[in-house]
């Protein structure tokens, strides 16, 4: 008999990919706000109030914690875009008050289960670390102060009370890459045009991860007994933007040779070209590594192989 996995956020791209890499080895019940029968098949759809917690809904907090009682794991990726918005005042407030409320009502639905769930899979960002320049970021490195990395900070830290009840994994994720990879395909939408290149000052590292990898690391941690904290879902190579573009142009036949100043960036997108696309993040998977993780996508030329072919 299959476990069964409760998933939290899985209307996304990530869900999607999550939910085809675990059907073959889980039930999966997808907590969603509406049911309006475009869940991926195969799942069992469960309405749920991601506010739940905040506005002391007694009734939606049972219902879920019976959706809880028996499940092996939680995963939890709910919370609002960073990408639908400027990361104005309002849009940072949104984007931290929906993470820490999903967050938060699950844990409240947790200690009312008899038998709560025995591993959670928390999700975070590598932007928890902020610009961090040239330094190789492992998952001890310190936070950052910036607008991203407060809201990690927060998204984290309403998980943490789950770490003296259960085996507890909070994945710190880079940047996604796959065909219908939204930001990706919002990436690569200028390159198209021949209008690709420097950003900023294209130094700027981006930790990524195949679309895959990602789930399968997922999965992992959650099915290794004695895996469990932080981890950098990154690849183990980091690209630099400009050597991003180019390499993208280059398998696109398309030149690359725009710059994108910064303050151009900034007043277009606001605080999110700092979050997005200006700040340099190079976070390396140390632990996944240190626990056996074996990547089948740690090389940027074959990945965009993979997706530019």
């Amino acid at each position: 008999m299959k476990p069964t996995m409760i998933l939290a956020g899985g209307s996304g791209f990530i869900g999607r990919h999550l939910i085809a890499a675990a059907l073959p080895h889980y039930h999966v019940i997808l907590l969603t706000r509406r049911i309006d029968g475009g869940e991926p098949t195969g799942v069992r759809p469960l309405t749920w109030q991601p506010r739940a917690a905040r506005e002391k809904d007694e009734a939606a907090l049972e219902q879920l914690a019976q959706a809880l009682d028996g499940a092996h794991a939680v995963i939890n990726l709910a919370g609002a875009s960073i990408a639908k918005g400027r990361l104005g005042e309002a849009h940072q407030r949104r984007v931290t008050e929906s993470r820490v409320d999903s967050t938060t009502t699950l844990l409240e639905a947790y200690r009312r289960a008899e038998r709560p769930p025995k591993a959670w899979f928390q999700a975070s960002a590598v932007g928890y670390y902020g610009d961090s320049g040239d330094s190789d970021l492992s998952e001890e490195s310190a936070p950052g102060t910036d607008a991203l990395a407060r809201s990690c900070l927060a998204w984290e830290g309403a998980a943490a009370p789950l770490a003296e009840h259960t085996r507890l994994i909070i994945g710190r994720i880079g940047l996604v890459l796959a065909k219908n990879a939204p930001a990706w395909r919002m990436y690569l939408a200028p390159i198209r045009l021949g209008l690709g290149g420097r950003l900023g000052s294209g130094r700027q590292w981006y930790a990524w991860i195949d679309a895959g990898d990602l789930t399968r690391a997922i999965l992992y941690l959650l099915e290794n007994e004695t895996c469990q904290g932080v981890y950098n879902l990154t690849t183990p190579g980091p690209v630099r933007q400009l050597e991003l573009s180019r390499k993208a142009a280059t398998r696109l036949h398309r030149p690359a040779l725009l710059p994108a100043p910064a303050f151009a960036l900034r007043l277009a997108l606001g605080g999110l070209a700092d979050a997005a696309l200006l700040g340099s993040i190079k976070a390396l998977p140390l632990r996944l590594e240190a626990d056996g993780f074996a990547f089948e996508h740690a090389d940027i030329d074959s990945e965009l192989d993979k997706l530019l072919g």
